[in-house]
């Protein structure tokens, strides 16, 4: 099954830092989830698993004391990109 990327995904914000309202993207990832028909993972026969240990968006904003360039100049960015793309 092929998901598109949730709408509270925005690759043109990661270079950005701000307030993450926690509460209302639970909500909305929950609704996404419900009109996509995704159950919970407890549930499925198949076990994949993604874990990303400590994603933080300063990896993604150049010149921020964490920033990962890589060979491209954008590669944290690039990645979280992927990553969503994978999902």
């Amino acid at each position: 099954m092929t998901l598109p990327i949730p709408p509270h995904f925005n690759s043109l914000k990661v270079s950005q830092v701000w307030r993450v309202p926690y509460a209302t993207l639970a909500r909305a990832a929950a609704d996404w989830a419900n009109v996509h028909a995704i159950r919970p993972a407890a549930e499925d026969r198949a076990r994949v698993c993604l874990m990303i240990v400590d994603a933080q968006n300063t990896f993604c904003i150049p010149f921020f004391e964490l920033f990962v360039a890589g060979r491209s100049g954008y590669a944290a960015i690039e990645d979280n990109v992927r990553l969503c793309e994978f999902i």
